[in-house]
């Protein structure tokens, strides 16, 4: 394989969502991103994550919200021997056009989960393939994703995908577009498709989502998504042009408006700890990553452990933590303990796994907040003074774009941007609307006066909740 070029800072400033060939510039330097087609890893790839972050020079690596890896704060550019050795472990594309288009979701359970009505795997690494013939498909956004539901316990139907197909029977998807607003779970619109017919379908979708960039426009900042497109069309008209590209048996029309469909929530923490798998004396470890953050130690400690004592692999999640599957159970026990020794919490009660944050100051022109370190010191503040007995959800964001996390939070914190004297506070909000239970006297909080104001808000729903089964949104929503 020839030597791919690096990047250069001209050609890549005005990038918003970067790839690996592609990056952008942030605050705190070169942004970049690995994509990892369904957030699986094989040892092989973990080593080669950890050398590169030696490389480089930085002590970790971060999971996103689609489950790929994000590099932060590079210095330089990434050289061609290291670009081709990406490449060639899988961890970039060979075809550079489509690297930023494989955002390819799994249910980070696939093929392990008992309740799953079908593995999904095959049809993601269908699709991979698919993408990597097609190069005309670069003109897509580099947010464009694609998200395989299995319909087991662990789902991804409330990811905020472009396309999900969801599994409803033994061979049958519920077809899901995000035609709603920014940050919305996909929609259904009235068509199931066969699992042969899975693939003529995205096929298609893409396909027509590509010709209708070429006729609206856009530029490489800011190009179409799906759903623009599929606004400029309309569902139905958007839906014959797709209709026009398929190579599948069944008739179908999207439907202008999809029914009333409300998406449940995927309870974020259903993942951690220890999990029976459908295969006999075989079980799967979830495993908390504070913030997505996974030091070199840890990338490679965890690739070792996979390949020890499970199948080799590891599986990302969107909640930006990490799963060891296939681990027999008379391993269980020195399993958790190798993952403790690397510093990492398996308990979805564990403070660590109670937080998302965007970039915050270090890393974003938009946020107003130092939203990683406040979050970090949370946690650390969290662990030395409360005790849960059921998980939480704490949110900070740097401004209203709410990047990190897209669905309600038990706890947000929002960093104040629109009062110049303000700048730096915090506005909380609890439960389904703004709240100020839990502050002192101030609509506004400091970042040093978060720690105690939410471990207020933790005594006062352990203090007066109905019973230990109430959920902290339905109390908060009671006061």
């Amino acid at each position: 394989m020839s030597a791919i070029e690096p990047f250069s800072l001209t050609e890549t400033s005005p990038r918003i969502c970067p790839d690996i060939y592609h990056p952008a510039i942030a605050r705190d330097g070169l942004l970049t991103r690995l994509r990892i087609p369904g957030g699986v890893l094989t040892q092989l790839q973990c080593v080669t994550i950890a050398e590169l972050l030696e490389t480089i020079g930085l002590e970790y690596v971060q999971v996103t919200n689609r489950a790929n890896l994000q590099l932060r704060s590079l210095d330089r550019d990434l050289e061609p021997d290291l670009l081709t050795k990406l490449t060639e472990c899988g961890l970039a594309a060979s075809n550079t056009a489509v690297d930023g288009i494989r955002n390819i979701m799994l249910s980070p359970t696939a093929g392990i989960d008992a309740q799953e009505s079908i593995d999904v795997r095959p049809l993601a690494d269908a699709w991979l393939e698919y993408l990597d013939l097609h190069p005309e498909l670069g003109i897509l956004s580099n947010k464009f994703s694609v998200g395989f539901d299995g319909g087991g316990s662990v789902g991804i139907i409330d990811r905020p995908n472009d396309l999900t197909l969801l599994a409803v029977a033994e061979n049958e998807f519920s077809l899901h577009l995000g035609i709603g607003e920014r940050g919305s779970a996909p929609l259904p619109v009235g068509v199931n498709l066969t699992t042969d017919e899975c693939l003529p379908m995205l096929a298609a979708i893409a396909q027509s989502y590509r010709q209708g960039i070429e006729i609206i426009g856009g530029d490489v900042r800011r190009k179409p998504r799906l759903r623009d497109v599929i606004r400029h069309y309309g569902s139905i008209e958007f839906g014959e042009l797709v209709r026009r590209e398929f190579t599948g048996s069944s008739h179908f029309i999207f439907k202008n408006r999809p029914p009333e469909h409300d998406i449940s929530l995927v309870n974020s923490d259903l993942h951690l700890g220890v999990h029976r798998q459908r295969q006999t004396d075989r079980y799967y470890l979830g495993v908390v990553l504070l913030l997505g953050r996974w030091t070199r130690s840890q990338v490679s400690g965890l690739g070792a452990i996979a390949a020890r004592y499970g199948s080799g692999s590891i599986r990302l999640t969107p909640w930006q933590n990490a799963i060891v599957p296939d681990v027999r159970e008379r391993d269980l026990q020195t399993v958790q303990g190798l993952i403790s020794d690397l510093g990492l919490v398996q308990t979805a009660t564990h403070p660590s796994s109670l937080l998302r944050a965007c970039a915050g100051t270090t890393g974003c022109q938009y946020s107003a907040t130092d939203t990683q370190a406040d979050a970090i010191a949370l946690a650390e503040y969290l662990e030395a003074n409360v005790t849960l007995d059921r998980p939480l959800n704490i949110h900070f964001s740097g401004c209203d774009k709410s990047c990190a996390q897209h669905d309600r939070a038990d706890i947000t914190l929002w960093g104040e941007t629109e009062s110049p004297e303000r700048r730096g506070s915090y506005r909380l909000e609890i439960g389904e609307v703004a709240a100020k239970f839990g502050r002192e006297s101030s609509d506004f909080l400091p970042p040093e006066r978060v720690p105690i104001s939410v471990v207020k808000l933790i005594e006062a729903y352990h203090d007066c909740r109905l019973n230990a089964q109430e959920s902290f949104q339905a109390f908060a929503n009671r006061q």
